[in-house]
């Protein structure tokens, strides 16, 4: 008897196994269901049946002679999806965005039971019988296609569906019938909930996500609906409404049209994929950014690890401490294993992370996934002092110190004693060390201080303790060297977050690979808990360095967004998240050079994320319906021929135009009455640190801009200032009074001889007797220097060769004779021809530069440096990369300026 109970206990274990064992992770099942629009009304058109992965698959809900589909079983996904005469519907968009989206092992199975027309009662299964009863003919025609109850169809159906694959979604799209119904999202509930018993599904793991009728501004006749549909995730918890705006439609104002379920069907899989951890692109790059949907949430029917506390004898501290340890599923005291060192933060213990974080099952459902490496996880109490609980005030002195102390109790109590009694591997490639808030903190000083402990380190949201930049990673070559992975996660919102960003700021200038990760949160676990979920599967297995700057969710906001504005934001591979607030605009876009179309949602916010974006300064505009405008979220600067929106990307090369605590020159903005052009102009005056007190006078530099800007350019966009404070504090430019002055010149038509003698004539009568009569500068030409880029470069050249008696030095950037206008040009080689030697005795720096082959005058400029070399005039020239543009110029200065009155 007790063998043939134990067969059976065998063959009922061993039947349990091979069920799960038949359901695959990685196929992803969304059950649909609705009215007329999720059964789909538009035509299918030609495109709509190409290009199908067969990834994507259908499960087939009725028969279908004329496709030869069966009931029950799975097909490609190509249209129609839910019964043989149907059209084209969200699902089918929905499907193909998600297998794009998705890695390449996954594949998707939608079930899709609708029919044209119903209130949503047909799908309660207690009052469908009642509502079929009173339904018209036309509709119990399509109801008998199910066996005249759709729902127990599609339930049917999602059984069949769960022996292959696992229910991800529920994707709803009904409320036309029910306009006017407040009642709604409490019949959905009824349906979404007898569908979570019967299907013995999670409603914390499986999202609904419901679908808005044909929006008002597409005159939808149902369109009042959706602000019923709207309440729907104050009813239930996990579910999400997706917006129809600007989904476009047939000509009744009840369906959308193919292009509409297109778009439709598109915002359905953006918003799944995001729940399911995953960014959207229309590149089709599959990149899981963020934890899904239910990651923190116990599954009963996989294996799950061990908690345990263990003591150990702290010399350190003179006593016997507490920690807690996590050991995988299927531990094995045969095995070796790496090992996490977890730490709390300043408010916790060791039992902090289980708490408030439950480290335990997130790591369970990634080991069941496949994703990350079996590890034991040490949660250690990081106030390392005899009395260590976090009680009293947990900001004395005394507490705040035995943080710092913990280092010692780490180093030379814990690890040896974890790496006595399990069996782990003692080498530093299989450690690594993470925390959150003070434990973030003193994880970065650790393992950064201890590379030869350390190879994976991790930042959840570090607090004040974190050390300064320079003394945490004084040596960034040995970091380069050792560490496998730097992380680095907060919350936007956290009063903290500066912490993280100057640790990366330094980081990214020194060129250490690390992830700086910044998600939507403030400082707590939902934010810790993510960093957890994504750090841990990198940990102790190959990383590819050039993928880190991928992984965020957002970005932080560019230095020129004005005050509070959160957008634009710069990822860190420095492409650009734009969102722009016009509900009452039909096409919006940005100008960054390249022209970006963005995609409103439906708040009326219009997004995009742009390329990667060229370093330092660069000019852009909003159009907005056809009209460059300023966009009200960033400063605004005078280019382009009028106010335009400026953005500063990150440059490690920008070091020399940085603020720095250094003495700083100032910029006096002056008004002068020219003569010239009978009307009063403005110049930017820079001054060195020190200028008033000085006795002595000082040489200056009259610095020209470019087209379409004028004299606040080299101020603003150049940073002027800032390049000349820090190349004077470092002895590397002799202090000097810069000009920089309006080059565009009133009353004359377009850029030719009679605009560049009306600017020699403003320069030489009107600029240069008002700054030597009101600036304490030195009066003669080898105290005076004359440059400018682009527009500004031609003016220069023009102005400095014919008046090189005036000036010593000249710098052309980004400029040169146009080689199509020899009207314009060559007079001007003509007369350097005959004056070669004058010129070449006159000029002790003529000094000229290009942003590259990228620069739009590069070709100009070299067929006029192979004139100068025919006619013998002495120069020296510079390239550095990066087009016409304010970079480029940036360090046209930065390299001129120490070449000046010597």
């Amino acid at each position: 008897m007790k063998l043939i109970t134990k067969f059976f206990a065998f063959a009922i274990l061993f039947s349990i196994a091979q069920k799960g064992y038949s359901q695959d992770p990685d196929f992803h099942v969304y059950l649909s269901f609705g009215q007329s629009n999720m059964e789909g009304y538009a035509k299918i058109e030609a495109q709509d049946k190409v290009g199908i992965d067969d990834r994507f698959q259908v499960l087939a809900a009725v028969d279908c002679p004329e496709t030869g589909r069966k009931i029950g079983n799975w097909y490609t996904a190509v249209p129609p999806l839910c019964r043989c005469n149907t059209g084209l519907t969200p699902v089918d968009y929905f499907g193909r965005n998600l297998i794009a989206n998705l890695p390449k092992k996954v594949k998707v199975g939608v079930i899709n039971v609708a029919v044209g027309g119903c209130k949503i009662e047909l799908f309660d299964k207690n009052k469908s019988a009642e509502y079929i009863a009173t339904a018209p003919d036309w509709m119990k025609g399509m109801i008998k296609e199910y066996d005249g109850n759709p729902y127990a169809r599609l339930v049917e159906m999602a059984k069949i569906a769960q022996k292959k694959g696992v229910i991800k979604g529920i994707l709803l799209h009904q409320g036309e019938s029910n306009t006017g119904d407040t009642l709604w999202p409490k019949k959905v509930k009824i349906v979404y909930d007898n569908l979570m018993k019967d299907l013995n599904l999670d409603p914390k793991k499986v999202p609904l996500l419901s679908g808005e009728t044909v929006n008002e501004d597409q005159n939808g006749k149902c369109g009042s609906m959706n602000k019923i549909i709207a309440t729907l995730p104050k009813t239930i918890s996990n579910s999400y409404v997706i917006s129809s705006k600007g989904c476009t439609v047939e000509p009744d104002f009840l369906h959308f049209n193919a292009s509409g379920y297109r778009e439709l069907g598109k915002r359905y899989a953006q918003k799944m994929l995001s729940l399911l951890g995953y960014q959207f692109s229309d590149k089709g790059i599959s990149l899981r950014i963020q934890a899904p949907v239910g990651f923190d949430q116990l599954n009963a029917d996989i294996p799950a690890g061990k908690i345990e506390t263990i003591t150990y004898e702290s010399k350190t501290v003179g006593s016997i401490r507490k920690a807690t340890v996590y050991t995988p599923p299927g531990f094995n005291k045969k095995k070796k294993y790496p090992v996490l060192y977890l730490l709390h933060g300043i408010g916790g213990d060791e039992k902090e992370w289980l708490n408030g974080g439950n480290p335990q099952i997130i790591l369970d459902n990634l080991y069941a996934e496949g994703t990350i490496e079996h590890m034991i996880v040490v949660m250690p109490n990081g106030r390392a002092m005899k009395d260590d609980s976090a009680i009293g005030n947990i900001m004395a002195p005394d507490k705040v110190q035995a943080f710092a102390t913990f280092e010692k109790d780490l180093l030379n109590d814990l690890i040896p004693f974890i790496e006595k009694k399990y069996p782990v591997l003692k080498d530093r490639e299989h450690r690594a060390i993470a925390g959150l808030s003070m434990g973030g903190g003193q994880s970065l000083n650790f393992g950064l201080g201890n590379l030869d402990k350390f190879a994976w380190v991790g930042a959840f949201s570090a607090a004040p303790n974190t050390k300064i930049p320079k003394e945490l990673l004084s040596d960034p070559e040995e970091a380069k060297k050792k560490l496998k992975l730097l992380w680095i996660s907060c919350g936007d919102n956290d009063w903290l977050i500066s912490n993280s960003k100057r640790t990366h700021d330094y980081l990214y200038k020194n060129d250490v690979p690390h992830v700086y990760y910044i998600e939507p949160g403030v400082h707590d676990f939902k934010v810790w808990k993510n960093g957890l979920y994504m750090f841990s599967q990198f940990l102790f297995k190959p990383v590819d360095a050039s993928s880190f700057a991928k992984y965020t969710v957002l970005g932080t906001q560019a230095e020129t967004n004005i005050r509070t504005a959160k957008y634009p934001q710069i990822l860190p591979d420095n492409r650009v998240v734009f969102k722009v607030k016009a509900p009452q605009a039909t096409k919006v876009q940005i100008d960054l050079g390249k022209k970006y179309d963005l995609i409103k949602d439906e708040e009326g916010t219009w997004n995009v994320t742009t390329d990667v974006v060229n370093k330092g300064f660069n000019y852009y505009s909003l159009l907005i319906d056809g009209v460059a405008v300023a966009d009200p979220s960033s400063e605004s600067f005078y280019g382009m021929g009028r106010m335009a929106s400026g953005i500063e990307i990150p440059n490690k090369e920008g070091e020399f135009y940085a603020l720095k605590d250094i003495p700083h020159g100032d910029i006096r903005i002056k008004k002068y009455f020219s003569k010239g052009n009978n009307s009063w102009r403005e110049m930017y005056v820079y001054t060195p640190p020190g200028y008033e007190n000085a006795p002595e006078k000082f040489p200056v530099l009259y610095l020209l801009h470019g087209g379409g800007e004028d004299q606040r350019g080299w101020a603003n966009q150049g940073k002027a200032n800032l390049i000349l404070d820090n190349l004077i504090a470092e002895n590397k430019a002799k202090p000097m009074v810069i000009a920089m002055i309006d080059g565009n010149m009133g009353g004359t038509e377009g850029f030719n001889e009679n605009s560049l003698k009306a600017f020699e004539n403003e320069l030489k009568s009107g600029v240069i007797p008002f700054v030597e009569s009101n600036f304490k500068v030195a009066a003669d030409a080898k105290n005076r220097a004359l440059a400018g880029l682009s527009m500004g470069g031609l003016q220069t050249l023009y102005t400095g060769v014919k008046n090189s008696d005036m000036f010593s030095y000249i710098g052309v950037f980004s400029s040169g004779w146009w080689a199509n206008n020899q009207t314009l040009s060559e007079p001007q080689y003509e007369f350097m021809k005959n004056n070669t030697a004058i010129i070449n005795s006159n000029i002790k720096e003529f000094w000229i530069s290009m942003g590259g082959k990228e620069d739009i005058a590069f070709e100009n400029c070299k067929i006029m440096l192979s004139r100068f070399d025919k006619i013998g005039i002495k120069y020296k020239y510079s390239e550095y990369p990066g087009g016409h543009s304010w970079p480029v110029w940036r360090h046209d200065l930065f390299m001129f300026a120490p070449l000046l009155f010597k």
